[in-house]
């Protein structure tokens, strides 16, 4: 399911935040939307999940508005992982149950469709040996993985992902872009990645789109980020290295 920005402009009063994004995020691919702090990421986001819908322009899925859907079609076709995730007194088990919420009846009670599609993304996460465990117990990086096993339960061909290795440590940030990138080649799902490190962005990320000063300035395969000088343009950083062994950043020198 491919989805497309079409001249999205959006603020808060006066003020601009958003002017004229237009950019589409291919079906199947990993698409990281980058961008220093103010730039408008979080806006644009909220403009795609209904949070924000004084917008003008368009977003579509497969041409269909996402400004038509209710509440619960929406939830069908996009699932989103925030960047702060709360600590609910739960089993692992009964959080990614919660993922089924837009398919089940009012009382909440799984099918057994429902009950198969838990299990899938427990197993999918890897988190098998956690899913009688209280969410509140757990590490910062198995708590990622256990509501992105949430999100997978929800089932949408669309999954956006705020920030999703912030406060991870280095081996759980590896992990799970790890975990990222071989769910997005099995299930042939659509990732939108919010990200603020261009280095892990090159070397996971199939396409990247750089929002600059709240406008669309690069929108392209990974590798041509660095060869249009994109770090140094709009991050002040110079990055070394390759996708194979990964990158450095330095500051770049005025």
């Amino acid at each position: 399911m491919n989805l497309c920005f079409d001249g999205v402009c959006a603020g808060y009063k006066k003020k601009k935040v958003l002017e004229n994004v237009s950019f589409a995020v291919p079906q199947g691919q990993i698409t990281a939307l980058v961008g220093r702090n103010g730039a408008g990421k979080s806006t644009l986001i909220r403009c795609l999940l209904g949070e924000k819908t004084d917008h003008s322009g368009s977003i579509a899925l497969d041409g269909v508005h996402t400004k038509s859907m209710t509440n619960r079609q929406r939830a069908k076709q996009i699932a989103c992982l925030p960047q702060d995730l709360p600590r609910p007194r739960v089993t692992v088990k009964e959080l990614v149950s919660f993922g089924r919420a837009p398919y089940t009846p009012i009382t909440g009670k799984l099918s057994f469709r429902d009950a198969e599609l838990v299990e899938k993304a427990i197993s999918d996460a890897g988190i098998e040996h956690l899913q009688n465990a209280f969410v509140d117990t757990l590490s910062g990086g198995e708590r990622k993985k256990a509501f992105f096993a949430m999100i997978l339960a929800q089932d949408t061909p669309v999954v956006v992902l705020d920030e999703p290795t912030a406060h991870l440590d280095m081996v759980s940030r590896f992990a799970f872009l790890e975990l990222l990138e071989k769910i997005c080649r099995a299930q042939n799902k659509t990732f939108l990645v919010v990200m603020h490190d261009l280095p892990d962005v090159l070397r996971f990320a199939d396409n990247v789109v750089v929002l600059h000063e709240n406008r669309i300035v690069f929108t392209g395969a990974a590798e041509d980020v660095l060869r249009q000088k994109i770090p140094e343009t709009c991050f002040g950083i110079t990055l070394t290295g390759n996708r194979e062994t990964g990158f450095a950043a330095t500051p770049t020198k005025e």
